[in-house]
């Protein structure tokens, strides 16, 4: 990273902090929380991909999962350091799972880890609905 230039994932993750600020922190006194409300989540979901090309995986000890999917909790753009809470995934069956195709439901976790975002070449943002607890499946008849 050159001297004096912000790197873009810095600034991405600045704008996704801010976006959850938003959703957050806005309170009507008529409507109450009502951006969150309308969202759903006070999250928007993503993973990061590294300069070789494959997902950021990081790994709770305590709880004993690995996850590649996370939420922005604070970043320091001039340092270009993010703090990352983990999400964990499930299957349709419930069942932690890690594939991006069998993922429907992430859950927020308390964990979380301080990373240095130079090595980190791209973001891809998920499905905020992705946290909601309900799941339905509909019959096929």
């Amino acid at each position: 990273m050159e001297k004096g230039r912000k790197h873009f994932v810095c600034e991405a993750l600045g704008d996704i902090k801010a976006a959850q600020d938003v959703m957050t922190e806005f309170h009507s006194k008529y409507y109450g929380q009502l951006l969150v409300k309308i969202v759903g989540s006070d999250t928007i979901p993503f993973f990061l991909i590294t300069h070789n090309g494959t997902h950021l995986k990081l790994i709770d000890t305590v709880k004993q999962f690995e996850t590649e999917y996370f939420r922005i909790e604070s970043i320091d753009i001039a340092r270009c350091r993010g703090t990352i809470s983990l999400l964990r995934a499930y299957d349709y069956e419930d069942n932690e799972t890690n594939s991006i195709a069998d993922v429907v439901r992430l859950e927020r976790t308390s964990t979380e880890k301080s990373i240095e975002l130079g090595s980190i070449s791209a973001i891809q943002l998920l499905n905020p609905d992705l946290l909601k607890k309900k799941f339905i499946i509909e019959p096929k008849w």
